[in-house]
């Protein structure tokens, strides 16, 4: 086949004055096997698909595929997109009359696979359906009842797991059998596109075959991913699930050489001479790099900031995309262009239109509000080579064909390598391409980011290791779910197994053998992407009165209150869409000026928008900043996550804020290397937020030191999270965490978005010292920004204090450690702990108090062995009032001589004294110089020889539980202080009144358990002594 000419991006970007720097990869052609297509497959010529591949030889792991399946077991196939995954499981039914579904993330997706299988079986005689719901409804319009039995006919059918997720729920809640026929005929279950799915879904994905199963059902399973963290695990999983033998085979996609160009700017050579000039003015390795236009050009971005921050004018480095992007107009082949948004495509498009007006047949815009008939135009036209750009803001269209593409532009990076794998997967797949283009055209702050750190930095993130799909077959969401089945379904209900009944009771789901309405609702809420109705929410666009693709749940509760932009359709969220109390959708309006001053609260956020630009400096160009990236909008969340283990997790939007970046970036030298930091204003939406999410994972609250440094301690989470990226490929987003302070305690809480099961299984140990193994870096840097703003920005700030990062990275470490530690060092004794009395002459202390605007309230709990009293104290103003009968109590118990216990002498001692009880506080500090005071965290530390004692992790590690945890303290803070932040602090006593109840239960229970924590460490102390 003679080599397609490629029109050589080098030249192109010359001639246009532009300097750029490049590096190459290396093709790969997979090893071959001696067989080809048409020796085992002769009828496949008989289309143009399979004309394509007939002549070719099977690669290796395409042979050994078909030889597994062959073999009459499973298959996990682990290779990369466009290695011929689809076309080995479907000879082997093909040649074997084994007839199969095949699960694809979303039909849409998996648009191009679908319509192999379609070309392929019409040459072969094989019959072919793909199945959603809305196919569904058309086939159900033909069919009628009848439906059933013509799906029954087919030899292959194409499904998502939601879908199918919904048929096995109607299987067992008696309701229509849609594919139960089809799948009594099937061999072959394939599970193509796995690494897609997060680690819930693969639970469900797993369950979903062991129900079908236990329906009777025989067949094997072909799992069939790019990326896979323990496939050796994952073939364990599917034998257990079938009893069949599984083999694990690895292969590579077919590439040729590809060859990338990060473009830099026109007129870059007169930027370093005047930079030049500025030398002076630069740290150290800005002047180096300085030195020679080489080095410079490898590290513009970083120059050009250092300078800019240093007060330097220079000119920025500024690329014209349009004619670049009309360069490529004239290719033999397809280049795809991606932009950030819908607005973006069209913006590109437009700009080639009014400049080179012959071309305008030439360059299409491709997204959903283009009409279904005129895409399906475009890709045709693009697959017969009379379009040659399609602009695309969206990775949907990897599932489409649009023919031969040899290039693709990058217009501003996507901020994860996910993402950007795929955009760069839609190239490439022909043998007669000579090779292939990345050009990449810096125009978001991603971007920009990615730069500042040097050449570098971006060819390391962009060669970063995919992401590992993460399947844990011990995930307990499995547990849950095929419970909640089996007692819905006659059929299985004699195979609920006992740890399954145990999880439903223990989540109040089932009693008596029966579902709860809890257990009722959690079944009619198990969707497969997400836990809620199997539809979503709606979106209406109230400019055209057009209706948007639906939302998830959790996208409305993340991304879709009032005041939140939407990026892919330049507009504002500006209502919410009600049924009753129910929030069924959302309403947005285009992005202007006149939509911000109609609504209050956006008017006012405005005004405060305003007046942070003059700060700076700036005249106000909201819509301006919006476009270049410099205004965003986020959503602050309320996590209530599982105290410890699995169990229910909710997510309530609590306020909006615009976030605006600074103009400039601040330089900050350490350690012989520069580092930028962006300063950012974050303004308030006063808006109404809306819905909540719930579901079930994994989670853990620790209490910790009262000593801790909440924000290293985040810089150390952070640096962890980045650490198990890099060193075991797991997802950044697989665990969330977060610290704060709970009145006078400090807590730091963990959870999995997505249930995965890890938090418990994994050694976290080994990740401690990944952490410390972990040598920083330009990419380790990013990813910190990545991970966490916040964490960056007190890291850079505080002069790169990487060692600090460890050393706190194994701090969180030993808190979540910490409860198992202490349970090892009492493994084997028995405590014979002395009952509390007053004879003992003990008296345990405990205070918790918070501030609420101009107002402290606190409560002070005293325990003597036998009583526990708690006093209700509130400063306000110059007034302190509640010193009640806790109080005196105390006061007699001191002049009596008793020990006085505390958990920590110093947040003792800081809270006595932020109530204003200064007398109670000298006669604290008083009894510690005469050691009559004993503090149970230090002493805890030392008989038991451990980092962290945290009274929770006591409690725990000795099996003790308590009727209030901290945790329900924590979230009743969080609802009283989000209403009063909305109507004002000084309502406190109306709005607190469910935390003041709990407050005063939590200190009454801790200053008990205290007491009896004392004593047990004192118990221990004797059995220690020689």
């Amino acid at each position: 086949m003679p080599s397609l000419r490629v029109l050589d991006s080098s030249r192109v970007l010359r001639r246009l004055g532009y300097e750029f720097y490049s590096f190459s990869s290396p093709g790969c052609r997979p090893e071959l096997s001696d067989v080809r297509f048409l020796d085992l497959a002769p009828k496949l010529a008989g289309c143009e698909r399979g004309r394509a591949i007939a002549g070719a030889k099977l690669y290796r792991h395409q042979a050994e595929a078909l030889e597994a399946l062959e073999s009459g077991g499973n298959l996990v196939l682990v290779s990369g997109s466009g290695s011929g995954k689809t076309e080995a499981w479907f000879l082997y039914c093909y040649l074997n009359k084994v007839r199969a579904l095949a699960i694809y993330p979303t039909l849409a997706l998996a648009n191009d696979q679908v319509e192999r299988l379609r070309s392929y079986s019409m040459a072969l005689g094989l019959r072919v359906e793909a199945l959603d719901s809305v196919r569904r409804r058309e086939l159900a319009r033909r069919h009628g009842r009848g439906l059933g039995s013509y799906l029954a006919t087919m030899d292959i059918i194409a499904t998502n797991p939601a879908f199918l997720m919904a048929e096995l729920k109607r299987w067992a809640s008696g309701g229509s059998k849609l594919l139960y026929g089809f799948c009594q005929k099937a061999g072959l279950i394939v599970v193509d596109e796995f690494d897609f799915y997060g680690p819930r879904e693969a639970s469900l994905m797993l369950s979903m075959l062991r129900l079908m199963k236990l329906w009777g059902l025989k067949f094997q399973v072909a799992l069939l991913t790019a990326t896979l963290g323990n496939p050796r695990e994952a073939a364990r999983a599917l034998s257990d699930i079938n009893g069949l033998e599984t083999r694990v085979v690895e292969g590579k996609p077919f590439s040729v050489e590809n060859r990338t160009y990060v473009v830099l700017g026109k007129d870059l050579k007169a930027l370093w001479l005047e930079a030049r000039k500025h030398a002076g003015r630069a740290p150290t390795d800005i002047r180096e790099a300085l030195e020679d236009y080489g080095r410079f050009k490898e590290n513009a971005y970083r120059v050009y900031l250092a300078l800019k921050a240093a007060g330097c004018e220079l000119p920025a480095p500024a690329v014209d995309y349009s004619e670049v992007v009309a360069s490529y107009a004239r290719d033999e082949g397809v280049t795809l262009v991606f932009t950030r948004s819908i607005r973006g495509a069209e913006e590109v498009c437009r700009r080639v239109r009014s400049r080179w007006p012959e071309l305008a047949g030439l360059v299409k815009a491709h997204h959903h509000l283009v009409s279904k008939a005129e895409r399906a135009e475009i890709e045709k036209a693009a697959r017969e080579g009379r379009v040659k750009v399609v602009v695309s803001p969206r990775t949907l269209a990897q599932g489409i064909d649009i023919g031969l593409v040899i290039r693709v532009v990058h217009l501003g990076l996507p901020e994860s390598v996910r993402e950007f794998r795929q955009r760069e997967g839609r190239k490439g797949r022909r043998p007669e391409l000579p090779y292939t283009e990345t050009v990449i055209l810096p125009y978001t702050p991603w971007d920009r980011e990615l730069l500042s750190r040097g050449a570098g930095a971006l060819r390391e993130w962009t060669s970063l290791s995919l992401e590992a799909a993460v399947l844990n077959p011990g995930n307990k969401y499995s547990t849950l779910f095929e419970g909640l089945y089996k007692l819905m379904s006659r059929h299985l209900r004699g195979m609920l197994t006992r740890e399954e009944l145990e999880l439903l009771e223990e989540l109040k789901l089932a009693e008596g053998g029966k579902l709860t309405e809890a257990g009722r609702r959690a079944w009619r809420n198990m969707s497969f992407y997400e836990y809620g109705p199997p539809y979503g929410l709606k979106r209406l666009m109230l400019d055209s009165g057009a209706y948007l693709e639906d939302i998830g749940y959790c996208d409305m509760v993340e991304r879709f209150q009032m005041g939140c932009l939407d990026y892919s359709e330049d507009a504002i969220v500006v209502g919410y869409r009600r049924k009753g109390r129910v929030v069924t959708g959302v309403e947005e309006a285009k992005l202007s000026y006149r939509r911000l001053r109609e609504v209050d609260a956006f008017a006012q956020a405005l005004e405060e928008y305003e007046k942070a630009k003059a700060e700076w400096g700036e005249s106000p160009d909201f819509l301006g900043d919006y476009y270049g990236g410099r205004l965003f909008s986020e959503v602050i969340c309320v996590v209530e996550p599982p105290a410890r283990g699995f169990g229910r997790y909710l997510k309530v939007p609590n306020r909006v804020y615009w976030r605006l970046l600074a103009p400039e970036y601040r330089a900050i030298e350490a350690e012989g290397r520069t580092y930028f930091i962006r300063e950012s204003k974050s303004i308030p939406v006063t808006a109404l937020t809306a819905g909540a999410y719930r579901d079930f994972t994994y989670g853990a609250v620790y209490e910790l030191e009262p000593s801790e440094d909440l924000e290293w301690l985040r810089v150390g989470l952070a640096f962890l999270m980045i650490a198990l990226r890099l060193k075991l490929n797991l997802p950044l987003e697989l665990f969330k965490y977060e610290v704060h302070n709970v009145g006078d305690r400090k807590v730091m809480g963990v959870h999995e978005p997505s249930s995965a099961g890890l938090l418990e299984s994994l050694d976290w140990l080994e990740a401690s010292r990944l952490a410390e193994e972990l040598e920083p870096n330009p990419i380790v840097e990013v990813l910190l920004k990545q991970v966490d703003d916040q964490a960056h920005y007190q890291l850079v700030s505080s002069g790169a204090r990487w060692d600090l990062a460890k050393r706190y990275a194994r701090r969180a470490v030993d808190y979540m450690l910490a409860a198992q530690r202490i349970r090892v060092k009492l493994a084997g004794r028995e405590l014979a702990i002395p009952k509390p009395s007053r004879a003992l002459r003990l008296a345990a202390v405990d205070l918790l108090s918070f501030e609420f605007g101009a107002a402290r309230i606190g409560f002070l709990a005293v325990y003597d062995g036998e009583e526990a009293l708690v006093d209700f104290i509130v400063k306000e103003l110059l007034e302190v009032a509640g010193w009640g009968e806790a109080g005196q109590k105390l006061e007699r118990l001191v002049n009596q001589g008793f020990t006085i216990v505390a958990y920590s002498t110093s947040q003792l001692l800081e809270g006595l004294k932020g109530l204003e009880l200064r007398s109670a506080a000298y006669v604290i500090e008083g009894l510690v110089r005469d050691e009559k005071v004993a503090d149970l965290s230090s002493l805890a530390k030392s008989v038991l020889g451990v980092p962290a004692a945290p009274l929770e992790e006591l409690l725990s590690a000795l099996g003790w539980s308590r009727e209030v945890p901290l945790k329900e303290v924590w979230s009743e803070l969080t609802r009283a202080s989000q209403i009063l932040e909305e109507r004002g602090w000084e309502k406190w006593p109306h709005y607190t009144r469910r935390l003041r109840e709990k407050a005063s239960a939590y200190t009454a229970e801790s200053s008990k358990l205290i007491y009896t924590l004392y004593t047990a460490i004192r118990e221990l102390m004797k059995l220690k002594a020689p």
